[in-house]
């Protein structure tokens, strides 16, 4: 588990798919944390195949959160890895809808029906 005092980063293996779970706030000063979680997976031997983000848990989004999630989405799509975003509650899903990323990102509202998409 990757943590800071403002985020928790939790990675979980389902089959072939990885849901990394995130909580608390991701912003410019936690986004590091997240990052460098994600860049542990990708240096792993084989890449999951779906990635689930499921950022059900996670209180405040900046610019700088959603940022990466693009990075994420493009270097899946580079990698031709399939990405799911899990967004519940009201602060993630209307930061992704006001943005349009809900247009780019695959967006489930529980981690079980993004890994069944």
């Amino acid at each position: 588990m990757g943590s800071s005092d403002l985020l928790t980063v939790d990675i979980d293996a389902r089959g072939s798919a990885v849901v990394v779970s995130v909580g608390g706030e991701l912003d410019l000063a936690t986004v590091p944390v997240l990052r460098d979680r994600l860049a542990s997976l990708e240096s792993a031997s084989s890449s999951p195949d779906p990635l689930v983000i499921d950022l059900s848990s996670v209180t405040f989004i900046g610019s700088a959160g959603l940022a990466l999630l693009v990075e994420v989405h493009n270097r899946c799509s580079e990698r031709g890895m399939s990405l799911a975003i899990v967004a519940a509650g009201s602060v993630v899903p209307r930061a992704i809808q006001v943005t349009a990323l809900d247009r780019v990102f695959a967006v489930h509202p529980t981690v079980d029906e993004a890994l069944s998409a």
